[in-house]
């Protein structure tokens, strides 16, 4: 148990990044860099379950995402409680709490996430959200 509790710097930074990217792009007018740095954060056999349980693939994602900039004007996007729940040579699965912030509402997000560890970096592999109430 205690080996998943240690969560690795690269994986809290990448976990981070991505989310303020993420903020960035549906909160505010971010430029087209943006919206590019968070695709080449994504493998391209990654797949997403969504909250409401929709399967994605990474071409479903950006293709709503490329869309969505600015949909959600001001939005933040906190994380915390990030575990690494399991570390391989070159895989590692993690969870963490997402926190969203738009307009005076707040809801939050448990999310299990599969990051593949490859020579550019960090890719996303896979991604599920879970939808916690209150």
């Amino acid at each position: 148990m205690a080996r998943a509790r240690l969560v690795t710097t690269d994986v809290t930074a990448e976990v981070e990044r991505v989310h303020r990217l993420l903020a960035k792009w549906l909160g505010s007018d971010g430029e087209p860099a943006v919206l590019e740095a968070l695709r080449a954060a994504h493998a391209d056999d990654f797949t997403m379950i969504t909250t409401d349980g929709q399967q994605l693939t990474v071409d479903d994602l950006f293709g709503a995402l490329s869309g969505a900039r600015n949909a959600a004007p001001g939005l933040g996007i906190e994380v915390d409680e990030v575990t690494v729940a399991a570390d391989a040579a070159d895989l590692v699965v993690v969870h963490f709490r997402e926190i969203h912030q738009h307009e005076g509402r707040t809801t939050r997000r448990r999310t299990t996430a599969v990051l593949r560890r490859t020579s550019q970096g960090i890719r996303w592999r896979h991604l599920h959200e879970t939808a916690v109430a209150g």
